[in-house]
């Protein structure tokens, strides 16, 4: 019978092997993403960047920009207004349709889904179809972006990254146990020697021996790297679930008490296209609300730092976006005030943290897997970490192929060794 861990040494070099082409293009594309505004804004300054037409003139109001746009438009949807804009950078609103024939919300156009707007004078500076790689290096980060969630490949690219996720998850785990030393036996142990401790024997296994040749080395590399940054593996793992495997990412946090954001909120029998509250006045209704029941919390809004309102026809609410005490990222609020379309009654408070632990945990790994929180370097961090999960994905597959090619010639030599 083969022994325990042979079998998960065999489990661990075929999960390493399904899922090593979408770790090593998540690593590789991740590296970038970690620095996605700043190397989008530097492959397209066109649409992002822009200046004062004159000295200390001051932004327009948001909602007006979107009303400019929506008439530039006719019959356009736009669905989410930033509420803030960060100096020298341009507006980006999505434009929507509602297709008559099913009901639903379309891209506007079939070559672009995306405007740029500037926030100083109302100019349209360019559009794009995010993801569109056949539109140039304008849209370069957004599809390498689509590459890092589903190979660009829609929603079987994504189901396809989230099963790879969920294995790499399980794995994370076998990985580890593979690295912990076996329990020593008496008879292993010769006389005179003695026998040795558990960490002097698993000690090896942190190292990285860089003289002993290079199948050591990548060997070394592969264990010793895995294990350095195995809890990082986790948070990036795990959260790739949350992402891209919500069937089973949901069901299992919800044994913890994790609450989705829809939980709770009955939807209307038909899309609320046209709620009664416009713009204008459920950005006041987001903000009063806000106020009332952060102030009844004992926590503190930043009103430098509101974010966004995001209209949910099919859910029938607004979404207020805004930053508070309770949130954890470095940019942009993720303190949310969800009320009726219609009636403005509050139907939830979401925050990132402070209300439930399995929604605040999911709201620390996904934040530390994009780069979130504290800043610079921790983006520095999650792009050192992408290019270490495209090396261990690389070392795994060249001791496969190692082990693979030793295999065959002993197998070629016992055959040439047989009498003829």
């Amino acid at each position: 019978m083969m022994p325990a861990r042979q079998i998960w040494v065999i489990a661990h070099r075929w999960a390493g092997l399904t899922i090593a082409l979408f770790l090593t293009i998540a690593g590789a594309t991740g590296s970038l993403l970690a620095f996605y505004d700043e190397l989008d804004t530097l492959a397209a300054p066109g649409i992002h960047n822009v200046a004062p037409p004159t000295r200390g003139a001051a932004v327009l109001d948001p909602l007006a920009l979107r009303n400019r746009v929506r008439a530039a438009y006719p019959g356009g949807v736009i669905n989410y207004l930033p509420l803030h804009f960060e100096p020298g950078q341009s507006l980006k609103l999505e434009i929507q349709r509602v297709d008559p024939a099913s009901g639903t919300l379309r891209p506007w156009s079939e070559e672009w889904d995306e405007v740029f707007v500037d926030p100083y004078t109302g100019e349209t500076l360019g559009r794009r179809q995010w993801g569109d790689i056949g539109q140039g290096m304008i849209n370069l980060m957004p599809f390498l972006y689509r590459l890092h969630y589903s190979l660009a490949l829609g929603d079987y690219g994504v189901l396809a990254f989230g099963i790879a996720a969920l294995i790499w998850t399980l794995d994370c785990f076998v990985g580890f146990y593979l690295t912990v030393p076996r329990r020593q036996r008496r008879r292993d142990i010769q006389p005179p020697r003695r026998a040795q401790s558990w960490w002097s024997r698993w000690r090896p296994a942190w190292l990285v021996r860089w003289r002993g040749g290079q199948h050591k080395l990548t060997f070394d590399l592969h264990r010793a790297g895995g294990l350095w940054v195995w809890p990082l593996l986790m948070v990036f793992a795990w959260s790739g679930v949350s992402f891209n495997l919500t069937q089973v990412y949901s069901p299992v946090m919800k044994l913890f008490g994790y609450e989705r954001l829809q939980d709770g909120i009955v939807p209307p029998p038909t899309p609320r296209f046209a709620p009664r509250l416009d713009f204008e006045a459920a950005v006041a209704v987001g903000q009063r609300l806000a106020r009332q029941e952060i102030a009844r919390r004992g926590l503190t809004i930043d009103p430098s730092r509101e974010a966004a309102l995001f209209h949910r026809p099919d859910a029938g609410v607004y979404v207020y976006i805004f930053t508070s005490s309770a949130d954890i990222r470095t940019h942009g609020g993720r303190s949310l005030a969800i009320f009726d379309s219609d009636t403005g009654t509050l139907r939830k408070l979401v925050l990132p943290q402070g209300q439930n632990g399995a929604n605040t945990l999911t709201e620390w790994i996904t934040s530390l897997h994009m780069g979130a929180v504290w800043g610079l370097p921790w983006r520095i961090a999650v792009s050192l970490i992408g290019l270490m999960v495209t090396m261990l994905s690389v070392t795994g597959v060249l001791i496969w192929m190692r082990k693979r090619s030793a295999r065959i010639l002993r197998k070629d030599r016992a055959l040439a060794a047989l009498p003829a």
